[in-house]
């Protein structure tokens, strides 16, 4: 008796993709299943690198999702987690597939030291079935790809729409022998098309031809519909797997027809629930009167609207025999039908499951549904489910294992557990406002002022900061999380003609992503008209009204008091007008070198040919800033409070200081003064040992901090024994004495600095 196949290989001809699929016992015949079946995918996507759990302040958006009460400090993410919730719904599904739609690279500490190498091994561990190279899966070039998929993969790495080089060839990357357009699997009888899209917006260089990656790439649209005709014939449901982003997911959609399924990245979004996109194309009103959209009754010459154009189909020649253009045979009926497109986020923190019924029984349509005779399985109905990933999730203990050598190496290759410095209410990546947000500012402002560097202004763009600070101390780790790209800072000198160019680049890209800036800026001043938009020219929306370049000594309460009451130009925060910036004058920028090098499309930068390469990282840069800065509670001459007790420390400072020594601090799950014991007095400023105010908060996190490392020994006699030796309440007093403290004064927080109008 013959078994059907639980899994069949890809290939790219079709002769071998039959026989491959080819289940009978002496006839090749596949086996064909009926009626309705139930399969189920897993879906992960940018994982970024998040192989570990990190905490993470909930937002709104969120909390809605389950991750976690909004603004409470929740543990989330970590592969291990992750790979519990795969296994276990793997364990609940009869004909199931785990796929990853990419960006599984950087974000962490551990690509920036591993290329790569522990992501893909953790893929392997999980038991995905097929994953898409994305863009971020480049960024230490295309060879490391290769040889990381190469060396660890036990899935399909999946890319239809690039045009690889030659791996034969000398210093070509072996991308073309380790990747695949598609993979074709056999669920139990049903058989799974599964075709792999990269990104094509964020990895500017591949429209340069040659260029270092070796990469041309190819038409979305015309790519997928020649890969649905020559495995439509053969399978009986048709996924794809995107990295494209949501726009392009349903552009590509909708410029198709035969897609059944759509599983999307890039965009670090959830679709809760799915959407469901037509395809087949918008079909125009009058299209449809001039253009008969029902079949002939013949089955030779059908017409049809596609695009808003009447198309003639020859489905037979008139001696009943096939046509030449057999591709026109293999095309469904395009009526259109409703493609499923879901997203899953980022980051680790949530994993969907798609549970699709699907049938080729036309009892389980409306009667004006009509089935393809050669892809007779339709979408019946979907179920989706959404998990988060928090510190709830029970870890999988192979995936632990993987692990395990990478964060002892991540410990003797860089001091990640290095205390950076205290943040009393964190640093949100994201503005309320859409324009400059607190993170941005700090980190504009550390490459602006970095010694060195100290332009004129600074530039960077907001989505290359991938995380906020939380509230509290942070270390070194959480400034690998923030800036994962080893970016350096690049200067340059802009006429102010090209500033105003380099701006107007900003505001169209930043009307066009919702109204919210692209970029976050130090040394100036912006407002960007998101509705702007000039009949003159065919340029997008978008344009800024007001740049400003330097502070004045002319103060201000407000805009009317500034020369030319030019919109934007008092700077309430320190009451100060900005100066205009002048069309002749030169002005000196600061920003990375990816966008100095035309990234995210700032051509206008990548032409500029002042530029030079400082060699000074943005990490370090931010870094460097923070160390540098005064601990809280300090006053204006960076001097702490001596104190006694606690209650002096609330009689001088309020609330929310203690007094800080180690021979007052009670030791114990929450750190505490004893009442009983008083702390030494310094004869001159409080140093080291000395009773000092410090924030109460900053001690708690610290020791928390510091605990938590104690926790990770091996053993409870470890553990026990580092306890004591560390004592954390007592060490978060005393670090808390010179910790830097990330607030206003330091520039973390909105100031108006960007403004967007016309929303």
């Amino acid at each position: 008796m013959c078994k059907p196949k639980t899994r069949a290989v890809a290939s790219a001809t079709t002769a071998v993709l039959v026989a491959l699929l080819s289940t009978g016992c002496g006839d090749n015949t596949p086996l064909r299943l009926q009626g309705q079946v139930l399969a189920t995918f897993i879906h992960t996507s940018d994982i970024h690198s998040r192989l570990f759990p990190y905490n993470l302040q909930i937002t709104h958006m969120d909390g809605s999702l389950g991750l976690g009460s909004v603004d409470e400090i929740v543990n989330v993410g970590g592969a291990a987690r992750m790979s519990y919730i795969v296994n276990r719904e793997r364990a609940r599904a009869h004909r199931v597939l785990h796929v990853d739609t990419g960006d599984s690279f950087q974000g962490a500490p551990v690509f920036n030291f591993y290329n790569g190498e522990a992501e893909i091994r953790t893929l392997s561990a999980m038991g995905c079935d097929a994953s898409v190279v994305a863009n971020h899966e480049f960024d230490k070039g295309a060879v490391n790809l290769g040889i990381q998929i190469q060396n660890w993969a036990s899935f399909p790495a999946l890319i239809g729409n690039y045009k690889l080089e030659d791996p034969s060839q000398d210093g070509a990357s072996p991308l073309g022998a380790v990747t695949q357009p598609f993979q074709v699997f056999d669920l139990d009888g049903l058989r799974v098309g599964v075709l792999g899209m990269g990104a094509l917006s964020s990895i500017s260089s591949i429209y340069d031809q040659p260029n270092k990656l070796g990469i041309l790439p190819l038409k979305t649209s015309e790519v997928v519909q020649g890969y649905l005709d020559l495995l439509r014939p053969e399978v009986d449901l048709m996924v794809v797997l995107s990295h494209l982003g949501v726009n392009l997911d349903q552009v590509m959609i909708e410029e198709t027809e035969g897609i059944d399924l759509v599983f999307g990245g890039h965009n670090h979004i959830v679709l809760q629930p799915p959407k469901k996109v037509p395809d087949c194309g918008f079909v125009d009103s009058q299209c449809e009167r001039d253009c008969e959209t029902t079949y002939p009754t013949d089955d030779v010459v059908a017409q049809r609207c596609i695009h808003n154009e009447c198309h003639y189909i020859e489905l037979k020649t008139p001696d009943g025999q096939d046509p030449d253009d057999a591709s026109e045979v293999m095309r469904r009926r395009c009526v259109p039908r409703d493609v499923v497109l879901a997203h899953s986020g980022a980051f680790a923190k949530y994993l969907g499951r798609l549970d699709a019924v699907v049938s080729n029984d036309p009892a389980d349509f409306p009667a004006e549904k009509v089935l393809s005779e050669l892809n007779a399985f339709e979408v019946v109905s979907n179920d989706y489910r959404l998990f988060p990933i928090n510190d709830s999730v029970p870890e999988d203990p192979t995936v632990i294992n993987v692990l395990e050598p990478y964060a002892q190496g991540l410990d003797e290759f860089a001091n990640l557990e290095l205390l950076v410095g205290f943040a009393p209410y964190g640093s949100p990546r994201f503005s309320v406002t859409g324009g400059d947000s607190p993170l941005g500012n700090l980190i504009a402002t550390a490459m602006w002022l970095r010694l060195g560097v100290q332009t004129d202004f600074a530039l960077t763009n907001t989505t290359g900061i991938r995380a906020s600070i939380v509230p509290g101390s942070f270390d070194v780790e959480q400034m690998y999380n923030i800036f994962p790209f080893d970016n350096s800072i690049s200067k340059m000198q802009l006429s102010g003609l090209e500033v105003q160019e380099l701006f107007d680049y900003v505001a169209r890209r930043s009307a066009g992503r919702g109204c919210t800036s692209q970029v976050q800026i130090a040394g100036a001043r912006m407002v960007m008209d998101c509705a702007w938009d000039d009949p003159a020219d065919e340029l997008p929306p978008g344009k800024a009204v007001g740049i400003y370049i330097g502070a004045t000594d002319t103060a201000c309460l407000g805009d009317l008091d500034c020369p030319d009451d030019l919109i934007g130009s008092c700077d309430t925060t320190i009451g100060r007008c900005w100066r205009p910036i002048d069309a002749i004058a030169s002005y000196e920028m600061a920003t990375s070198n990816y966008l100095a090098g035309g990234g995210s499309g700032f051509r206008v930068l990548q032409r500029n040919t002042t530029q030079s390469d400082t060699g000074i990282q943005q990490r370090d840069a931010l870094i460097d800033y923070i160390r540098g800065g005064r601990a809280c509670g300090t006053d204006g001459d960076g001097n702490l409070t001596a104190c006694a007790t606690d209650d002096d420390c609330e009689a001088k400072l309020g609330e929310g200081f203690v007094c800080a020594c180690p021979s007052a601090v009670l030791e114990g799950d929450v750190c505490a003064t004893d009442p009983e014991q008083a702390c030494p007095l310094a004869s001159g400023s409080p140093g080291s040992g000395d009773g000092a105010c410090v924030v109460a908060a900053c001690r708690d996190h610290v020791a928390s901090f510091e605990r938590d490392l104690c926790e990770r020994a091996p053993t409870e006699t470890v553990r026990d024994e580092c306890l004591a030796s560390v004592k954390p309440c007592s060490a978060g007093g005393e670090q808390c004495k010179f910790l830097a403290c990330a607030d206003t004064s330091m520039g973390n927080g909105s100031d108006g600095r960007i403004r967007m109008v016309g929303k």
